[in-house]
């Protein structure tokens, strides 16, 4: 009996899972920015990322994946983008279902391929050390296997040995590199005194003749005979003196990155180190041997070297700039990246990239952006919080986005982004008007806000939309529409602290509705802590005023683990009616998304929750929500923000959501290649057909060419074709019977 209950309950609870996704998968729509398709324009946005590159899809071609820190949290998030270019280009696609496939690591996370297999390994944080795992793809599968919970070194070789852990701070990054030349990986990293350079020599080739294991010795206490401190690197200090005592000497920072190349291809290893407290990287010069290392030059002024010239491209940030020596236009030579490796400093131009230009093996780095990968997405700066709305009154939901601020000399400046919706009702596509909407910076600076989350409704009963900024500091300010009913938007009014709103919490997130169903909007906050607050309208539709109900609203509670997150939960609610029921859906800090319902309707108790993890969505820390029809099917779409400042978008209409009744099949017809640029085939999985036509439409609904063919396939020539997103419809015929399939098609 008792099994059988049991069995019961798990098919119960099951069921209840799969009743809690939502019907939405994830999609695409065409974004332009200066009249140039974003080709990844909801990959997530990027603010403090470590680089490196590893071959996900196993095609030889080498990858781009980001460890984007976010906040500073010690969890963030990979970003994985796919090699589309050729020798001499640089065209990377997103592609977020390697994401997924990545061990969830924290503080740091770098790729080395440690034993040449041709699969470049992971290394990350574990407490004081460093973790190991090891890439074991195979074609289509994208896995990794924990071979090393914390790498040890033998500090004592010449004596009895004795392991402890190779040192490294959470916001370090160790340097990987094969140091002697010998063929297996060493490593670099600073002591816990943070004053020296310690050289952990591999000894897997010497052991065993292969490089496959992570055997280490203490090698040398002081590589390079210098010191790092006050970002000040000091030549010259160890040549004649031990090693600092790691449990006496004085701590100067808490956290170095470590980047080893071979600048003038001489054969020795030299260095670019980063440090918490500095705006500049050290450049340092090892004149020495692949044996016995020595610096013997430094400069701040890198890559302008060895002229140390104080003009042009220096790499310079607010704070803590690391640097990663990647091959980005597949020319065969590794070009330099550099990017933050801590908040507060760049965040919507923080992918500094420098192409290696010379023609000899000594390096000759030329700036060439610095919003490598950000430039083809949306990227608002920190935190990405969406507002949908007709600015323009044509009948079509244009996006407006706030954020937390655009950092730009040593400030964060805080703005309202708006992308017009220039596509059709059905098949919507968007267009950057302006980061700067209705001159909201004028207001950001006269009343000093910051933070800011917008949410939309007729708040004060006048027929057209307002706009509610709700900032970081608690107040709630309006910027109102005077156009009236069925006009485009005029936001020409700034009411500052128009309804003496201050929440208990800072960060609040609003949204405008009516909660209590008696003809006015209220206000649903979300709250830092995790929870909500219910304010109600208790005047007029037209003459609003509010009162708190409660700031413990339906019990609900999106906290974080307090382990990562401390007391942090950063809810952002979107309530929304389902057949007359209220059902909720909150952001959270963690970047889970979480569903409640209301089934009872009582508002004054506890909602249910249904979910912790929608759809098993987390496209960054800090998630924000819009669930709207944005496609004009009556079925609702999501589109989520993160604090990395970017969105990612999920449809009704993407492929697998309502199969039978979008007649489309992933198994039946075969794109390729897709994404295409010059050629792309269509062909039908059916052995019997007998007929093929293909219809290609822009994002407007034009129909730009067409094709038939009595065989099952069709090569079709695209490269006359604008860079965007088209819809295919594929139409098979089959013994006289026919069906029409759709599909999207990306056009580079």
């Amino acid at each position: 009996m008792n099994k059988k209950l049991n069995i019961l309950l798990i098919f119960l609870i099951s069921f209840t899972v799969v009743k809690a996704q939502l019907p939405i998968g994830r999609d695409t729509i065409t974004v332009m920015e200066g009249g140039t398709v974003l080709k990844s324009a909801w990959a997530g946005g990027l603010n403090f990322c470590m680089v490196s590159q590893v071959d996900l899809d196993l095609d030889t071609k080498l990858d781009l994946v980001l460890f984007d820190k976010v906040d500073l949290f010690a969890y963030g998030i990979f970003r994985c983008f796919l090699n589309k270019g050729g020798v001499g280009q640089v065209k990377y696609v997103y592609d977020p279902q390697y994401t997924a496939k990545m061990p969830q690591v924290q503080q740091w996370a770098t790729f080395f391929d440690h034993d040449n297999d041709g699969k470049a390994d992971l290394f990350t944080y574990t407490l004081g050390g460093i973790k190991a795992y090891r890439n074991i793809s195979t074609p289509g599968n994208l896995a990794f296997q924990l071979k090393k919970s914390a790498v040890l070194t033998n500090i004592t070789p010449t004596s009895t040995p004795l392991y402890t852990l190779i040192y490294s701070s959470p916001v370090s990054i160790p340097g990987f590199s094969d140091i002697d030349n010998d063929g297996d990986m060493d490593i670099l990293t600073f002591s816990s005194s943070g004053v020296n350079m310690e050289y952990h020599k591999n000894k897997s080739m010497e052991t065993y003749g292969i490089p496959d294991s992570l055997l280490y010795e203490l090698n040398e206490y002081t590589w390079g005979d210098v010191s790092e401190s006050s970002c000040l690197v000091t030549l010259n200090q160890f040549a004649n003196n031990p090693a600092p005592d790691a449990l006496t000497a004085k701590i100067y920072h808490s956290g170095s990155c470590l980047m080893c190349m071979d600048r003038e291809g001489d054969g020795d290893k030299d260095i670019i180190m980063g440090d918490i407290s500095c705006s500049t990287i050290h450049y340092c010069e090892n004149t020495g041997t692949t044996l016995t290392a020595h610096i013997s030059d430094t400069t701040k002024l890198y890559p302008n070297y060895p002229n140390k010239a104080t003009g042009g491209p220096v790499i310079r940030m607010n704070s803590f700039p690391c640097t990663y020596n990647l091959d980005i236009d597949n020319d065969g030579k590794k070009d330099l990246v550099a990017s933050p490796n801590v908040s507060n400093s760049q965040n919507y131009n923080s992918v500094w990239y420098y192409r290696n230009a010379s023609s000899t093996p000594t390096v000759d780095f030329q700036f060439v952006k610095n919003n490598l990968l950000q430039d083809e997405m949306i990227e608002v700066g920190e935190g990405a919080y969406p507002a949908m709305i007709d600015v323009d009154n044509d009948g079509l939901l244009d996006m407006i986005i706030g954020n937390q601020g655009y950092y730009t000399n040593t400030t964060k400046e805080s703005k309202i982004a708006y992308y017009r919706n220039i596509g059709t009702l059905t098949q919507p596509s968007y267009s950057l008007i302006t980061r700067d909407f209705a001159n909201v910076s004028s207001y950001v600076n006269t009343y000093t806000l910051g933070g800011l989350v917008p949410a939309v409704g007729d708040i004060d009963g006048d027929g057209d939309v307002d706009i509610i900024l709700a900032e970081q500091y608690g107040k709630f300010h309006k910027l109102e529409n005077t156009a009236g009913p069925g006009n485009p938007c005029n936001f020409s009014v700034f009411a500052f602290n128009s309804f003496s709103i201050t929440p208990t919490q800072a960060r609040p997130y609003p949204q405008v509705i009516d909660i209590d169903r008696d003809g006015d909007l209220d206000f649903l906050v979300g709250l830092k802590n995790g929870r909500l607050a219910y304010y109600k309208n208790i005047g007029t539709p037209t003459t609003p005023s509010f009162t708190m109900i409660t700031n413990n609203f339906g019990n609900v509670n999106v906290k974080g683990d307090p382990g990562i997150y401390s007391s942090d939960g950063s809810c952002a609610p979107f309530m929304y009616d389902e057949a007359g029921s209220y059902k909720l859906l909150c952001g959270s800090i963690s970047g889970r998304i979480f569903l409640y319902d209301n089934i009872d309707g009582n508002l004054t108790g506890n909602f249910t929750r249904l979910d912790t993890n929608v759809n098993m969505i987390n496209d960054g820390p800090g998630s924000s929500l819009q669930y709207i029809d944005i496609n004009a099917d009556s079925k609702r779409d999501l589109i989520i923000g993160n604090y990395a400042g970017g969105l990612s978008y999920y449809s009704s209409k993407a492929l697998g959501i309502g199969v039978n009744e979008l007649n489309n099949s992933e198994s039946e017809v075969l794109v390729y290649p897709n994404p295409a640029s010059d050629k792309i085939e269509f062909r039908s999985m059916n052995n019997f057909t007998d007929k093929i036509s293909v219809e290609l439409f822009d994002v407007i609904g034009k129909k730009v060419l067409s094709q038939n063919a009595f065989s099952n396939s069709i090569r079709m020539s695209c490269g006359s074709l604008q860079s965007g997103i088209y819809t295919a419809r594929i139409t098979i015929g089959v013994n006289k019977a026919s069906k029409a399939i759709v599909k999207k098609v990306i056009i580079e």
